[in-house]
């Protein structure tokens, strides 16, 4: 019968069906409600329970495979068994974290997790105390996956994946949308060339995160950072792992958000390297992660994997204002 249907190219599954599967592999005696709590990469249920607050996440259909998934959940519980604050994958009924559902467009995953914190980062003051306290938090995560002793299944965050792959879909979509290629060619030329010095050796590369911005960041009652959502986690290097926070594109180019940015970094730096020490050359670097995350989002995340989101529409306006902004950033700011 499947085989008669027409084909799609996402899903999204039913909360009232995920209620009944998460209170019967969960919480068989717990009321509980779920309802859809955000489309992007991935699908977000909020699920409530009597005390407790989870998130479950339903991969995209082809994103991650189940492997990819695995080590996701193996480098939380080796935060976990540190006693490092993050995010934990929860486990069924029969010891088991990841479900798996049938759906029209083939298997999709899914995975219980923890709530964390008490309020969103971005809901408290910004002091110089918050930023050298994220670092902090950020630097003894990078330590803490330094000592895995377990070989992860990941995609690396390199210049393959986030130049070379996006660089394709980029090409692919100047056939369907007229922009300035020209220039995000010579982007790629020169980020990849600024790559080539920089160490992939521990700990100036290794695991990651991938997406630290202050979206994936709670706080509890004491304002300690909190992150979640690692779905990015993957080796690559940490000044790229810390450069989405500390020195953040979204920010803006006028003058008085660069020294904002500037103070930010500093701030962070100052917590980070009491718990691991930064050299010269890697501070120096951090800037370089600005255009290696715009091709990364402009060819991978609104081209490849959100246009049949949200459609051609809105994927056009951010590849114009990503362009647009990456010019002037770098006007400002000519690192090559």
């Amino acid at each position: 019968m499947l085989n008669n249907l027409f084909p799609l190219e996402v899903s999204v599954l039913s909360s009232n069906a995920l209620c009944d599967y998460i209170r019967q592999e969960y919480f068989p005696h717990i009321t509980l409600r779920c309802r859809l709590f955000y489309r992007g990469l991935h699908d977000i249920y909020k699920v409530i329970t009597e005390n407790e607050t989870y998130f479950f996440k339903v991969y995209r259909q082809g994103v991650r495979s189940i492997e990819e998934i695995q080590s996701e959940i193996d480098l939380l519980n080796h935060l976990k068994s540190l006693d490092i604050k993050a995010t934990y994958p929860v486990s069924k009924q029969d010891h088991t974290i990841i479900g798996q559902f049938r759906t029209a467009n083939g298997i999709r995953y899914g995975v219980l997790f923890t709530s964390v914190g008490t309020q969103e980062f971005d809901q408290i003051e910004e002091t110089a105390e918050s930023n050298e306290r994220l670092g902090s938090y950020i630097a003894s995560i990078h330590n803490a996956w330094d000592k895995c002793d377990f070989i992860i299944n990941r995609p690396d965050l390199d210049s393959h994946t986030f130049i070379d792959d996006s660089m394709c879909a980029i090409k692919q979509f100047s056939n369907i949308h007229d922009f300035d290629i020209n220039f995000l060619e010579e982007i790629e030329k020169n980020v990849k060339m600024k790559l080539a010095s920089l160490s992939i050796e521990k700990p100036q590369y290794g695991i990651c995160h991938g997406d630290i911005y202050s979206g994936n960041i709670r706080v509890d009652a004491n304002n300690n950072p909190i992150l979640f959502d690692f779905d990015f986690c993957g080796n690559g290097w940490r000044a790229y792992d810390i450069s989405m926070y500390a020195f953040p594109f979204g920010m803006g180019s006028d003058i008085t958000k660069l020294k904002k940015r500037e103070q930010r970094k500093n701030q962070f730096l100052d917590g980070y390297n009491k718990v691991r020490a930064m050299t010269e050359n890697e501070i120096k670097s951090i800037e370089l992660f600005i255009p290696f995350r715009r091709i990364f989002n402009i060819g991978t995340l609104y081209i490849s994997f959100l246009s049949n989101t949200w459609g051609d529409s809105l994927v056009i306006r951010n590849v114009d204002d990503d362009i647009v902004n990456l010019k002037k950033w770098l006007e400002l700011n000519p690192i090559f």
